[in-house]
């Protein structure tokens, strides 16, 4: 008997974390999108950000967030942003994105995931953030790297 319990406990341990591990496992992330800045990011409260597009873990997005730029450091200059994307079925990832803009609107950044809503309650994960303009002055954006959730 006290085998069978010791077994069973060890069991409900091993599938406790394993169970933990798997929903925090590091999986690669990619996005692309586009999206356009409604007012100044070089004014002190910044600017928004609203756009769509389409990302693995995501599916279709929609996103917003506040976008600033620092007059005094460049160019480039030092921009900071943090992106709201909502999910397919409504769940929201939150990111951080730290880098640089330059003259000719070319980001080039760091995202950091800060967490979110749902499946991404606890996520994390950084990579690579890259931004052109387009003729239109909207933003096509692409990002790589990884997410755990």
């Amino acid at each position: 008997m006290k085998r069978l319990v010791a077994a069973v406990m060890i069991l409900t341990a091993t599938v406790t974390f394993t169970g933990e591990a798997l929903a925090q496992s590091v999986r690669p992330f990619t996005l692309r999108g586009t999206t356009a800045v409604i007012g100044n990011p070089f004014a002190p409260g910044g600017a928004v950000m609203e756009g769509a597009g389409t990302a693995t873990h995501l599916g279709e997005w929609t996103n917003e967030g506040p976008v600033f730029f620092d007059a005094s450091s460049g160019p480039p200059f030092a921009a900071t942003a943090i992106a709201r994307f909502t999910a397919a079925n409504g769940d929201l990832l939150e990111v951080l994105l730290t880098g640089t803009v330059t003259a000719s609107l070319v980001a080039t950044a760091t995202y950091h995931i800060v967490g979110g809503t749902g499946r991404f309650a606890e996520a994390s994960g950084q990579g690579d953030f890259l931004a052109e303009p387009n003729p239109d002055g909207t933003l096509t954006y692409t990002a790589a790297g990884t997410i755990a959730y």
